[in-house]
């Protein structure tokens, strides 16, 4: 009986390892991104010039041939406007688009597990936004968020003070709300008679 509990352990253990797991809160929602990012189920050019559909998925990116084909899309026909997407095809590329950035992050900040969820999702939001390797380029957030205990003010001051946060304006503002100092303490209600 004990070597079957044991079994049923590991089987459980296994799965769990090859599940991947996203983080949302709420900074980096499907509702959020599409306000941010915006939705369009036809392609356009983005504000630099990248053709783009859905929620900023990006089709000139590599590997993009093979996502819009994988979600039952003619490529070359969606990006020549010519083809657009459903609602479950786009949710589906901002599904997969949204745990890469999640796991670009938590690979990314050695102490992800013990952040606040607030922070957390702004962080995999900025990383939806710049990419992979855009985010790791705020290198004095890494260290503010890494300290111990994280410092929230001095990464809400690093991304206030970046070239990003000056052109994408009001979706930095809603990142830096996400850092709420008071998440981690229990909410209290005072009643009066």
């Amino acid at each position: 009986m004990e070597t079957l509990f044991f079994s049923a352990v590991a089987l459980f253990a296994a799965m769990l390892a090859g599940t991947q797991a996203t983080f949302s809160g709420p900074c980096n929602t499907y509702e959020v991104e599409k306000r941010n990012q915006g939705y369009r189920k036809c392609s356009y050019f983005d504000s630099v010039g990248l053709r783009t559909v859905g929620v900023g998925f990006n089709l000139e990116k590599s590997g993009a041939r093979q996502r819009i084909t994988s979600v039952g899309a003619n490529y070359d026909r969606v990006k020549a406007r010519s083809q657009c997407l459903n609602d479950a095809q786009i949710q589906t590329l901002f599904r997969q688009d949204m745990e890469s950035s999640v796991s670009c992050v938590s690979n990314w900040l050695p102490n992800w597990s013990s952040l606040r969820n607030g922070p957390k999702s702004a962080v995999a939001d900025m990383a939806f936004n710049l990419g992979c390797g855009g985010v790791q380029q705020f290198k004095k957030m890494k260290a503010a968020l890494t300290q111990s205990p994280p410092n929230y003010s001095q990464a809400a001051i690093q991304m206030r003070s970046s070239l990003w946060c000056s052109q994408v304006g009001n979706r930095c503002n809603r990142d830096i709300s996400c850092r709420n100092p008071y998440e981690h303490l229990p909410l209290q209600i005072e009643m009066r008679v």
